[in-house]
C-alpha cells in the first residue's frame, strides 16, 4: 500500500466531526470550501480522510466509479481505524447491503428494492402517515412540554419504516423500543448499541428469514424474499439488507423532521407565511434539505485506484468523505447560502446523495416530512421551544446531524376548532 495511507502529512487540521462541531459545523465547512474542494483532514490514529467541501465536486466525486463504497477496497489500516470508531461509523463494514456494496451486486439489489419505492408506492403512504401523526399529538396534547423528537419524530418514523418493510403490527413494538434506545442518547459504548442491536435481531431475523416460507406477505421484505435469479438475496445479504433499511431510514427522516421544525420555531417570519400558506410547506421540506439535512456524510468512499480528485492526488485504498450539508451551502451553488428562505424555486440539493447510491426513500422522505410539520403546527400553531435554541444538544455524530432531544411546549390545541 502506498505511503499516502500510512504516512499522511503531520500537520493535518482535524476534521470538523466531534462536540467542538456538533452544533455549528458549517463556520468549519466554509473555512475547508475557500481552501479548496478537497482537504485532507485527521479523525484519528490511522484515519485521515479526504474531504469533499465544494458543490460541483461533491455532485461529481459522489458519481465517479473509481470510489468505491465496498469496505473491502479500502486499505486494511483504514478499515481497522474505522473499526474502532463510533457504532454509526461502521455501519459500511457490517454486512452487504446498499451502502456497501458496488456494481453489479449493487445494481440487482438496487433493481429489486426499487420496484417497492416508487413515488406512487409511497403516495399510498400519505393516509396512514397522517393517522398515526394525529395520534401522536392526541399523546402530546394537554402535556405541558414533549420531546418532538423521542415522542413524536421517532416513533412516526417507525411506524412508516415498519410499513414499508411490512412488518405485522405485533411485530412492531419491538422495532420502537429499538428506536427510542438509539435516540435517547449518544450510545457511546459499543457495548449498548450491540444490546439494542442484539435485543431487534431475536424478533426480526426470524421474520425476515421466514419471509420466503410465508408469501403473500405485503412490505418490501416480501420483495426481497423472492428475488430470482441474479436478484436472489442469500440469507445473510437479506438479513443485512432489512436492518440497514431500518436503522438508516428511520433515523434520517426522525431527524430530519426535527431539524426542519427548529428552522420555523426560530423563524417566525418563514412560519407566519407558512401559516398564511400552508403550500409553502414543500418550498420548506426543500430548503431545509439544502441548509440542515440530517445526513451529513452519506458513506464511506474507497478509492479503488490512484487518481486525481480535484487537483489533489487520491491513491487506492484512501478513504474519501463528502460534506453534504457543506455542498447545500456553496455560494456558487446558491445565493445567500446560509439564509432560511422559501422563494428560492428548485434547487438541485444533494440532501438525497447522487448517482447510483441516490435515496431510494427520497419520495416517502419528503412526504413524512411534509406530513409530520404540516400536523404540527396546524394542531399546535403556538408551539414554541422549551429551552433556548442555543442550550440544545446537538449528536456528536460523523454521519448524522441531529439533537438529542426537542422539548417544545405545545400550546393550545385546535383539534377540537373548526
Amino acid at each position: 500500500m502506498t505511503s499516502s495511507v500510512n504516512s499522511p502529512p503531520a500537520d493535518l487540521p482535524d476534521a470538523p466531526f466531534g462536540p467542538a462541531w456538533a452544533a455549528d459545523p458549517y463556520p468549519a465547512y466554509a473555512r475547508l470550501r475557500e481552501e479548496g474542494p478537497v482537504r485532507r483532514v485527521h479523525i484519528r490514529e490511522g484515519l485521515d480522510p479526504w474531504v469533499v467541501s465544494r458543490y460541483a465536486e461533491v455532485k461529481s466525486m459522489l458519481g465517479d466509479p473509481r470510489l468505491s463504497t465496498d469496505p473491502a477496497v479500502a486499505a486494511g489500516p483504514v478499515r481497522e481505524a474505522i473499526g474502532r470508531g463510533r457504532p454509526e461509523e461502521k455501519v459500511s463494514l457490517l454486512g452487504r447491503h446498499l451502502l456497501s456494496t458496488d456494481p453489479p451486486e449493487h445494481t440487482s439489489m438496487r433493481r429489486l428494492m426499487s420496484r417497492a419505492m416508487t413515488p406512487r408506492h409511497a403516495a399510498t403512504l400519505d393516509e396512514p402517515m397522517r393517522r398515526w401523526a394525529a395520534e401522536l399529538l392526541d399523546a402530546a396534547a394537554g402535556r405541558e412540554r414533549f420531546d418532538l423528537l423521542a415522542d413524536y419524530a421517532v416513533p412516526l418514523a417507525v411506524e412508516v419504516g415498519c410499513r414499508l418493510l411490512g412488518v405485522p403490527q405485533e411485530l412492531t413494538k419491538p422495532f420502537h423500543a429499538c428506536a427510542r434506545a438509539f435516540s435517547r442518547a449518544e450510545l457511546d459504548e459499543g457495548d449498548d448499541f450491540a444490546e439494542a442491536a442484539d435485543e431487534l435481531g431475536g424478533h426480526l431475523v426470524p421474520w425476515v428469514l421466514g419471509a420466503r416460507e410465508r408469501g403473500g406477505d405485503d412490505g418490501l421484505v416480501a420483495l426481497l424474499a423472492t428475488g430470482e435469479g441474479e436478484e436472489e438475496l442469500d440469507p445473510h445479504q437479506l438479513v443485512d439488507v432489512v436492518f440497514h433499511l431500518f436503522f438508516s431510514g428511520y433515523e434520517s427522516s426522525a431527524y430530519f423532521v426535527c431539524n426542519t421544525a427548529l428552522l420555523l420555531l426560530t423563524h417566525p417570519e418563514q412560519r407566519e407565511q407558512v401559516r398564511a400558506r400552508p403550500e409553502l410547506m414543500e418550498a420548506v421540506i426543500e430548503e431545509a434539505l439544502r441548509l440542515e439535512g440530517s445526513v451529513k456524510v452519506p458513506t464511506w468512499r474507497f478509492a479503488n485506484q490512484d487518481f486525481d480528485l480535484a487537483g489533489v492526488q487520491v491513491r487506492s485504498g484512501d478513504a474519501v468523505l463528502a460534506l453534504l450539508n457543506s455542498a447545500g451551502r456553496d455560494p456558487d451553488m446558491v445565493d445567500d447560502p446560509d439564509s432560511f428562505r422559501l422563494d428560492r424555486g428548485a434547487c438541485p440539493h444533494l440532501a438525497f446523495s447522487h448517482g447510483i447510491h441516490h435515496c431510494l426513500g427520497a419520495a416517502v422522505g419528503r412526504l413524512e416530512g411534509r406530513v409530520a410539520l404540516s400536523a404540527l403546527f396546524e394542531r399546535f400553531p403556538a408551539v414554541r421551544l422549551a429551552v433556548p435554541a442555543e442550550e440544545l444538544q446537538w449528536r456528536d455524530n460523523l454521519m448524522m446531524r441531529g439533537v438529542t432531544a426537542l422539548p417544545v411546549v405545545p400550546g393550545p390545541d385546535t383539534s377540537g376548532v373548526r
